[in-house]
């Protein structure tokens, strides 16, 4: 399976030169005979492809793909769960929830497209940011409005990367979600961040989903088992109330600097 598409999506693809290899040898020179301070370029990928490192938190953003909100990591734990249930035929479409400027939709569509597959992708979002925060969210640093964009944006992302644009849906989860979704679901992306989001999300996907359907979602971290950039606790949360009497369990996926969860419908 070629999958090399998705360094295609990274963020500030490295492009080198003279100039920057000299650069790079003249930091690197400087970082090696300065134990006070250290130097590094301001694109973080120049950096690791120059093996100019020297904290262990410069990890955290590395891998980003366009658009900051998906490393490499968790795009191919997503390619992966995707072409597991295209190859075993699983009935339904491809949803993804909280789609914001369309990168990880491009990555849906295009390991679509690779394997030929006639699912249809229907992203969601209200492109108003998010909305009200509840107190199962805890001090998360998220308020209403964040991650607010134009439809239009995403639009012009699909068209830059030559992939054909999903049934877009525009609104609010509550809105939509009842009578939008398609009839089966073979595979969710659920990126709705806050608690409530995420409640709707699965409360009305979860019943359209075929046997065997995966869901993916996104920022579900458990502390217990790997506490990695906890900052929207309301998703797990969220998770944990709904699935209380449910069969299926959420299980952890590790993600580079990031974890996310998903589960499969029994």
């Amino acid at each position: 399976m070629d999958n090399t598409f998705i360094l295609k999506l990274q963020k500030n693809r490295i492009k080198t030169d003279l100039k920057r290899k000299t650069a790079a040898e003249i930091i690197k020179f400087f970082n090696s005979h300065n134990r006070y301070f250290k130097l590094k370029f301001k694109n973080d990928n120049l950096n690791r492809f120059y093996k100019i490192k020297h904290s262990a938190r410069f990890d955290s953003k590395e891998n980003m793909l366009e658009g900051d909100w998906i490393d490499i990591e968790q795009a191919m734990n997503i390619y992966h769960l995707l072409v597991q249930t295209i190859l075993l035929n699983i009935p339904g479409d491809v949803v993804e929830l909280g789609c914001f400027d369309g990168i990880t939709s491009i990555l849906l569509q295009k390991t679509l497209n690779q394997f030929k597959s006639t699912k249809k992708l229907h992203v969601y979002d209200s492109f108003e940011g998010l909305p009200a925060k509840s107190k199962k969210d805890g001090n998360t640093t998220f308020f209403p409005g964040s991650c607010k964009t134009e439809k239009a944006r995403l639009i012009h992302n699909f068209k830059s990367h030559k992939v054909k644009l999903p049934e877009i849906h525009e609104g609010w989860f509550a809105d939509v979600l009842p009578n939008e979704l398609p009839s089966k679901i073979s595979f969710a992306y659920l990126d709705g961040d806050f608690y409530t989001s995420i409640l709707e999300s699965l409360t009305y996907v979860y019943p359209k989903l075929a046997k065997d359907a995966v869901v993916v979602i996104d920022d579900y971290c458990d502390p217990k088992i790997l506490n990695v950039n906890n900052i929207l606790p309301g998703v797990k949360r969220a998770c944990d109330e709904f699935f209380e009497d449910k069969k299926e369990k959420v299980n952890v996926l590790i993600a580079g600097g990031e974890s996310h969860g998903y589960f499969r419908k029994l």
